[in-house]
């Protein structure tokens, strides 16, 4: 009998066991992977039906500048436009994310990727980098949080001037991470907005460096 009771003992102090999480501010490194729906039409890569595309001005044969009106002279400036209507692939990558979380909620990170966009003769290479800002809060071993990220995708392009293309990004990403030990967690999140449209990312993460308040043990 007395086993019995140290063992439920046992069982419910582990299920229940969670760190001082309103003491710490958090540098926490992830690495993982994310997957959206992309528009990939006629060979080329592009921004969706409701996203920026930042793509340099080339000269037309003929003499003409586009976008310019001009006559046989090139341009380094760009132009935005929209992206097209219909999705057609999808684009898969690896990212690699520093993220701070403060004791107040504040959330700020910084992504780079690399990866592909569409799939078969019109694939693309791609990378690109972001920065989020956003609010999270601890629950036990549950850190879900809310942010906005703003970012650039950068494409090789074959049969271009330039080589590539660029894609500006702007989501909303609502998500959660899952702390398995004092420092290292799982998360996962889904996004949608302009650029990638939406998708979802899956993560492995540690904490480098946790703050505790003064006079608070971990």
């Amino acid at each position: 009998m007395r086993s019995c009771v140290v063992t439920a003992a046992f069982v419910v102090a582990t299920l229940s066991w969670s760190p001082r999480s309103h003491a710490q501010s958090r540098v926490s490194i992830e690495v993982g992977g994310a997957v959206s729906a992309y528009d990939v039409q006629s060979g080329t890569v592009g921004a969706t039906r409701s996203g920026l595309r930042v793509t340099p001005r080339s000269t037309i044969p003929g003499g003409t500048t586009s976008g310019t009106g001009g006559n046989g002279v090139d341009s380094t400036s760009t132009m935005v436009s929209g992206g097209s209507s219909s999705l057609s692939s999808a684009i898969g990558v690896f990212e690699v994310r520093p993220t701070v979380t403060l004791e107040s909620g504040f959330l700020m990170a910084i992504g780079f990727r690399v990866g592909q966009a569409g799939l078969g003769d019109n694939g693309s290479s791609l990378v690109g980098a972001d920065i989020s800002l956003g609010y999270q809060h601890r629950f036990g071993h549950f850190m879900p949080f809310l942010k906005g990220m703003f970012g650039l995708n950068s494409y090789d392009v074959a049969g271009t001037q330039t080589g590539h293309q660029n894609d500006l990004r702007l989501d909303a990403v609502l998500g959660s991470r899952l702390y398995v030990s004092q420092r290292v967690y799982l998360a996962a999140s889904a996004f949608a907005g302009f650029g990638d449209r939406y998708g979802a990312a899956v993560s492995i993460g540690g904490d480098v460096v946790q703050i505790f308040r003064r006079g608070v043990m971990p």
